[in-house]
Formats: structure tokens, C-alpha cells, sequence
């Protein structure tokens, strides 16, 4: 085994035991920001207010049906001559009667309308605490997404330092004669292939990102810790 070969193997053994110093997350999951984004997502997710407004609009249909109590009552008033005479001319005064009446059908159809109504308020307090849960699972999926693809994008880029490292040390030594082309070429595409990875994980980190950031409708960068 030549030198370059074991410079290429500790390199190696090096990035392993770097990994496995990184190869948890857990350490960079922050619970405490993780529940500022799930406040945020509530407040400004547009959908979140389209449930606001389905329990909004639930509760003033309850209210309508009540107030259709009143549809049932009808006041009107009668009058009268109490002293007209037998040639049609009047002799007496004209009197007015109020009167209140209850229309008893649209009395008994205002019991189930108020039920129907009530049912749509439970439903749009069901889909609004449903769609509470949903939103907070959506959130702490994208964040631990986040998370993994940022601890992934670490690791890859000291991967990629090391490697570009070993490959001026390399390159060094071949300009003066000591080390093989073969040598110098499988540094280079260990060195291009350390840097795809690496652009690779940039990528994937800010695709996590920018799902997150819809989510919570603010740059991360805002969010106050």
C-alpha cells in the first residue's frame, strides 16, 4: 500500500470517527423552539383561518336559529266603529285592537333547525381541534426534517473539507515528483465526489427549510429563540 493509500485510509477511518461523534441529531432538536413554530403555523397558516372562519360562521348559524323564535310571532291589529248608524254615517268612535298572534308551524319547525344548527357548531369545533392536531404533527415533521437534513449537510461538509485537504496534500506532492497520477487522479474524484454529496445536502437542507418556513409563514431566520 503506498503512502497516498494510507493517507486516503486514515482520512477515511477520521470522517468515520468524526460521524460517529455527529451521528445523533437528538442533541440539535430545540423543543422549546419547535413550540414557537407550532404557535407561529396557528397564527399565520392560511388555512388554520379558514377553519376560524367555518367555527365563526357555525356560531353565528346558531345564533340565526334562535332569533327564529320570533318568526313564529306576528303582531297585528283590528279596528272598529262601536257607534256607526244605520245610513252609514258615523256616530260613535274608532278603536284599535292590538293583538299577538303564534304561528304554531313555524313554531315546530324552528326546534329542528336549532338542533341542525348546534350539530354544524360541533362539527366546526370538531374539524377546528382535528385540524389543530394535524397542523401541529405537520410542523414537528418538517422541523425533525429540518433538523436531520441540516446535521446531514455538517457532516458531509467537514467530509468534503477533509477531502479537499487530502487532495492538496496530494497534489503538493505530485508537482514535486513524489506521489503517482493514479494517485493524484482518484484524490480528485474522491474530492469531486465529497463536494457533489455536499452540494447535494445544501440542497435538501434548504428545500427543509423553506417547507418549514410555509408552514410557520416567517423566515426562520426571524423566529425569535
Amino acid at each position: 500500500m503506498t503512502k497516498i493509500q494510507y493517507a486516503l485510509a486514515a482520512l477515511l477511518l477520521l470522517a468515520g470517527a468524526t460521524a460517529g461523534a455527529q451521528e445523533s441529531m437528538m442533541q440539535n432538536v430545540d423543543y422549546a423552539f419547535l413550540d414557537k413554530l407550532i404557535f407561529l403555523a396557528k397564527q399565520n397558516y392560511p388555512q388554520m383561518h379558514k377553519y376560524e372562519h367555518k367555527l365563526a360562521q357555525a356560531n353565528y348559524g346558531v345564533k340565526k336559529a334562535q332569533l327564529g323564535w320570533f318568526e313564529a310571532l306576528t303582531f297585528s291589529y283590528t279596528y272598529g266603529n262601536n257607534g256607526q248608524t244605520a245610513t252609514g254615517t258615523n256616530g260613535g268612535t274608532i278603536t284599535y285592537q292590538p293583538g299577538l298572534f303564534l304561528n304554531l308551524g313555524v313554531l315546530m319547525e324552528r326546534i329542528p333547525t336549532i338542533k341542525m344548527a348546534r350539530e354544524d357548531l360541533a362539527i366546526a369545533k370538531e374539524d377546528m381541534a382535528q385540524y389543530n392536531l394535524s397542523i401541529e404533527a405537520a410542523v414537528r415533521t418538517r422541523y425533525i426534517l429540518y433538523v436531520q437534513k441540516q446535521s446531514i449537510l455538517t457532516l458531509r461538509t467537514m467530509s468534503s473539507n477533509d477531502a479537499e485537504n487530502a487532495q492538496k496534500q496530494v497534489k503538493y506532492k505530485f508537482e514535486k515528483g513524489e506521489e503517482t497520477f493514479d494517485n493524484y487522479s482518484k484524490s480528485l474524484v474522491m474530492f469531486s465526489v465529497s463536494t457533489q454529496n455536499k452540494i447535494e445536502a445544501e440542497g435538501a437542507a434548504l428545500i427543509a427549510k423553506s417547507d418549514l418556513e410555509e408552514m410557520i409563514g416567517m423566515k426562520l431566520e426571524d423566529v425569535k429563540k
